[in-house]
């Protein structure tokens, strides 16, 4: 059997989507694989412009949490007409890029082969380019659900779902937003969940890491690992801590990830500023793979407070380091943490910061709950999600 991988733009990070993919193809055999694969223009275009288009911060100043005063002049950077060029540009990039890549997977998919397009955004493909055996990895459809878009490009993306053969999800949550929003076949709907890589994320509680961004190794260490966008609700974790600082003052919260949404950085640089917190907000930025468990271990806790998501890697990853868990009460994160983690409404900040000042200061508290993180991860495994993803494939290609 020979599977013809669609899998979009090259990349070099490993995170959310392409983690997953990576850690269930390395452990895939017996089949054979046609990777269709492209340059993006529009990656290339913000590697290029990096410094212009960026939101991430401008200093090493900036990145210890040390911030200068807001300016009482808006930046041109910072105009509506400047952010309104640079979406006009990105939306360009975005259509070139979906333009050129349909004609690469025309002329590179192999008619009796199965056809996997690896993350929901690729699924527009099946609108313009006749496939058949074909499989969508779809995560999530927050776009579409959550905020809204009514885009063209979403429009194809669900048109594109609705025509696959097999769609394979990651939760309970997932695939029931699928049949919601689409009135796709829960039966032509597999779940394959996300899991850690055991042998990578494990407990080695060491705080030394730290010593590398001059921070101080006494105190405590809320960790949030994510991007920026407003789903992810860091507005409710920054009133939380800042509340949780006058009972815990030598708290810091560390910050992994890229913004990942334009404008993103600067609104968070401001509410951190308001809330007089620029000495206590550490942001590390993106972390390779074979970093990020130190930092789970670094940490005293994990809060991820996000409205909406398709898993919920994070709290997965932290409990495997033995690292305390707080997490939204909503969509698919109650599946991911089950009794191992604290779940809070993600509207409610004093209950946050209640929940984060007993965690921190209750040793019996933070020892019971990773204890039940250690064991709940034992039920995510790679090699599972592998064996499952293998099993749709031959389901596919015997149709």
């Amino acid at each position: 059997m020979e599977i013809d991988y669609i899998n979009g733009p090259r990349t070099d990070k490993i995170f959310g989507m392409s983690k997953y993919q990576m850690e269930i193809f390395k452990r895939i055999d017996g089949v054979e694989w046609n990777f269709i694969e492209y340059d993006s223009l529009l990656k290339i275009m913000e590697s290029k412009y990096s410094s212009i288009f960026s939101s991430k911060p401008k200093n090493e100043e900036e990145s210890l949490g040390m911030f200068p005063a807001l300016d009482k002049t808006e930046s041109f950077s910072q105009s509506k007409i400047f952010k309104g060029m640079i979406d006009t540009a990105w939306k360009t990039c975005m259509y070139i890029d979906t333009y050129r890549y349909r004609q690469t997977v025309k002329k590179s998919i192999k008619k009796d082969n199965v056809k996997h397009l690896t993350y929901q955004e690729l699924a527009y493909l099946l609108k313009y380019v006749e496939m058949d055996k074909t499989i969508v990895t779809c995560h999530d459809i927050i776009p579409w659900a959550y905020d809204n878009d009514r885009s063209k490009l979403w429009k194809d993306i669900m048109t594109g779902l609705r025509n696959a053969d097999r769609i394979i999800t990651i939760s309970e949550f997932s695939k029931n937003e699928l049949v919601k929003y689409l009135n796709y076949p829960a039966d032509r709907i597999h779940i394959v969940k996300d899991a850690v890589d055991h042998d990578v994320y494990y407990k080695k509680r060491d705080k030394t890491l730290l010593q590398r961004f001059n921070i101080p190794l006494e105190g405590k260490f809320v960790l949030y690992v994510g991007s920026e966008t407003p789903r992810q609700n860091l507005d409710l974790l920054l009133k939380a801590f800042a509340r949780l600082k006058k009972r815990v003052p030598d708290v810091k919260l560390l910050k992994i990830g890229d913004p990942q949404s334009f404008g993103a950085r600067e609104k968070l640089l401001s509410m951190i500023r308001d809330l007089g917190l620029e000495k206590d907000v550490i942001f590390v930025g993106y972390v390779a793979e074979e970093d990020l468990p130190k930092w789970y271990n670094a940490s005293d806790l994990l809060v991820y407070p996000c409205r909406y998501a398709g898993f919920g890697l994070p709290p997965l990853e932290a409990m495997a380091c033995g690292t305390p868990v707080i997490t939204a009460n909503t969509t698919s994160l109650p599946e991911v943490v089950g009794d191992a983690g604290v779940m809070v409404d993600p509207d409610d900040d004093a209950t946050l910061e209640d929940e984060m000042y007993k965690i921190l200061t209750d040793e019996s508290l933070r020892e019971e709950l990773m204890k039940k993180g250690l064991e709940r991860v034992q039920l995510f495994q790679w090699d599972d999600a592998a064996k499952e993803t293998l099993r749709v494939y031959e389901e596919v290609d015997s149709i």
